[in-house]
């Protein structure tokens, strides 16, 4: 006598979605990402991104505050699609598949909706995606009005940026321009430019932001500030290094400077 055997669960088409985010390429022509777990999930929802689909699983999600998200966003008529505890951790990409997840879209804002009222943070380029996510997570909890980004090499929706954000990315404002956009609109709303350079012979507590709104700018890992960054700063500024490494790490260097500017407009 032959074992019965259960069918395999079908698989969602979502999935393969899923799996194509995992591509800049797709991301960018479809306006959509991938969020992945309780943390991330919520926070989305708390700051009003648009939900595309949610994918759970009622095996694996052990949150109540996700489950009922889940429903609420249901009943405004978004996707929600359940899948097996096996489906799911096909698409996970964490340590520990929670059992959520949703395609959400991107989020910019143009540079000319970007306010003064509280410093900016400025990036050329980043390899790293760890390190985006770092300061993108720390110019959230230093209270940075907005994130401008001068070219396309950097992807702040990347999955690994996303996750390293720890939620942080969901409260900035992102902003795409380029150089020359970036520096019509500093001249014309009066930002000071205050670019991070080794080279520079100014120490960071130097840092005049009191006589109005300023930007710290930053370079990639490796080959620091362009010549048209340099060029959009009224000064650069140096942090000190006492020991035998050559550089900090960006993600460090930043952190300080924008909790520099913490300190002199609150203490």
């Amino acid at each position: 006598m032959h074992e019965r055997t259960q069918p395999a669960a079908p698989v969602p088409p979502i999935l393969a979605r899923i799996r194509a985010l995992a591509h800049r390429k797709v991301r960018d022509s479809s306006g959509l990402f991938w969020v992945e777990g309780v943390r991330q999930f919520v926070q989305a929802f708390d700051a009003d991104y648009l939900f595309d689909t949610i994918v759970f699983s009622r095996v694996l999600l052990k949150s109540d505050l996700a489950e009922m998200l889940v429903r609420r966003l249901g009943a405004r008529g978004v996707r929600r699609v359940a899948v097996t505890p096996e489906q799911f951790r096909s698409v996970s990409t964490t340590e520990r598949a929670s059992g959520i997840g949703a395609v959400v879209r991107q989020r910019w804002t143009p540079l000319g909706d970007v306010p003064v009222d509280r410093p900016l943070l400025v990036i050329e380029s980043l390899r790293s995606a760890g390190n985006l996510g770092t300061i993108l997570r720390t110019a959230e909890a230093t209270g940075v009005g907005a994130v401008v980004f001068l070219s396309a090499a950097c992807d702040p929706f990347d999955p690994a940026v996303v996750r390293a954000s720890m939620g942080g990315i969901f409260h900035l404002r992102l902003v795409p321009t380029d150089h020359a956009n970036f520096a019509g609109w500093a001249a014309k709303r009066g930002v000071a430019v205050v670019g991070l350079s080794p080279e520079a012979p100014r120490l960071w507590t130097e840092v005049d932001c009191a006589a109005g709104p300023v930007a710290v700018l930053i370079g990639e890992e490796r080959g620091g500030l362009t010549p048209g960054g340099r060029a959009l700063c009224g000064q650069t500024v140096r942090l000190p290094m006492c020991g035998r490494a050559d550089s900090l790490n960006v993600g460090v260097a930043a952190g300080v400077m924008l909790y520099e500017l913490v300190r002199k407009r609150f203490f």
